[in-house]
């Protein structure tokens, strides 16, 4: 037999046996979706009546995706070593390129301060809407977003070929 543990309208896990704890619904399932599940929590979801297949879930899955890579750091000396190959520059040349773009020395010092920090955070954002930092940067520098999950994955930037 397999069951999923219905929790505050919401599926709390799984197993093998019922759960016996007050509050908590055991459903029976098949042993297919058990398994399913069990590979991917975002597979399935309780509607309120029943155990349905998540009508959202590419939705959910990039959300989750995206989650992660944002989640991810580099310390500035992985960003810098990235930014010198790719580009030629260092923070200080980053510095003076913002300058040149039309930054004010607020702007370019609140950057700065992101570029002191001991990690870089791949969801960090500033302003209000908030964008994130690195994609800011990256975009004047040329990158898309997809460019910079690529230096949070990879440790550096990418080349026209990939």
């Amino acid at each position: 037999m397999y069951y999923f543990f219905i929790e505050d309208n919401k599926i709390n896990g799984c197993g093998q046996a019922q759960c016996l704890t007050e509050g908590i619904t055991s459903i029976e399932v098949s042993e297919e979706i058990y398994n399913a599940y069990n590979e991917d929590k975002l597979h399935y979801i309780w509607n309120g009546e029943e155990i349905i297949e998540n009508p959202n879930y590419e939705q959910d899955v990039q959300a989750r995706e995206r989650e992660e890579i944002d989640r991810l750091t580099l310390t500035p000396s992985d960003v810098e070593r990235a930014l010198l190959k790719a580009k030629g520059m260092d923070f200080e040349d980053l510095k003076v390129f913002l300058k040149s773009k039309g930054y004010t020395d607020a702007q370019i010092k609140a950057i700065g301060v992101e570029l002191r920090a001991n990690d870089f955070f791949r969801g960090a954002t500033l302003g209000e809407p908030p964008v994130r930092i690195v994609d800011a940067l990256g975009a004047l520098l040329g990158y898309s977003i997809e460019d910079m999950d690529y230096l949070f994955i990879h440790k550096e930037l990418p080349t026209n070929d990939n």
